[in-house]
């Protein structure tokens, strides 16, 4: 049985890296209404939209998504769809209806539960991979995320409040008060995104952020970093303090596009993986 295996570009990888893998981009919509599909935007370009502007993320066009399932079932017996996590986007919801209700996709086509993005769904397709080629199919495959899509803890650390003020995720006046005492967030990410704390300084906030995650993963040596655009100097000193607490860094990524539109530039998700060891 010949399997394809899509995600979405709130995946960080290379798709060139795996044979059968394929990406449908996600869109954006800046404060005029224009749609833009994300993939057609280079990082300059995103992020000089983004300075200027409140930007929206929305699921991938219907056209586009079920134009790549036509495109891959006349080459492929069943197609397994692993993108972003329900808790982030509507794709997973809209898509496995469609999936389980339209007679040519029935059987066919399985939109698999990842909870998801960046390098933790990085993860999750180096396990599909893995499956396939054992010839599990795409019954199988949904099961077995299902089981393994909460082995991870992760929190992010948005340096700067500017884009989460533009967006409303937080207020003007908690933003300046933040910025008045050096208060920074930490965010916990486990499919959704939530407050787990704050602290006093940005270095603060991820040396909290290492202890939280040495406290929830018991026995981890390695650490995945994502970043969205940043000083070098503000990169190497994250880097620093990974290595300070004896952390070496396996993934190493940009956050994509679908995560920086909210958290702004200078945001830094740090994960690793429950009871992996070296991962």
């Amino acid at each position: 049985m010949r399997i394809a295996i899509l995600t979405d570009s709130s995946w960080g990888g290379n798709p060139h890296d795996y044979r059968d893998l394929y990406v449908v981009p996600l869109m954006m919509t800046d404060e005029n209404g224009q749609e833009i599909l994300d993939n057609k935007l280079s990082k300059n370009e995103f992020y000089k939209l983004l300075d200027e502007q409140k930007l929206k993320t929305a699921l991938t066009p219907p056209g586009i998504m079920l134009a790549m399932w036509d495109k891959l079932l006349i080459d492929y017996d069943q197609v397994i769809f692993a993108g972003i996590s329900k808790g982030l986007s509507s794709q997973f919801n809209t898509y496995r209806v469609v999936s389980e209700t339209e007679d040519k996709y029935k059987g066919k086509v399985f939109v698999v539960d990842t909870n998801g993005v960046s390098v933790v769904l990085e993860h999750e397709i180096e396990k599909i991979v893995l499956w396939t080629a054992k010839n599990k199919n795409g019954f199988e495959v949904m099961e077995l995320m299902a089981k393994e899509n909460q082995d991870f803890c992760a929190f992010i650390i948005p340096k700067s409040l500017e884009t989460l003020k533009r967006g409303g995720r937080i207020t003007p006046t908690a933003a300046a008060m933040a910025k008045v005492l050096k208060i920074v967030p930490i965010l916990r990410y486990d499919g959704t995104i939530d407050k787990e704390g704050t602290a006093r300084t940005f270095k603060r906030a991820i040396n909290e952020a290492l202890s939280l995650i040495r406290k929830n993963c018991k026995n981890v040596t390695h650490i995945d970093l994502a970043y969205s655009e940043s000083p070098e100097v503000v990169i190497n000193l994250v880097r620093d303090l990974i290595a300070k607490e004896g952390f070496k860094i396996n993934l190493y990524r940009h956050l994509p596009y679908v995560i920086a539109a909210h958290t702004g530039r200078e945001t830094f998700a740090l994960v690793a993986w429950k009871n992996k060891g070296d991962k």
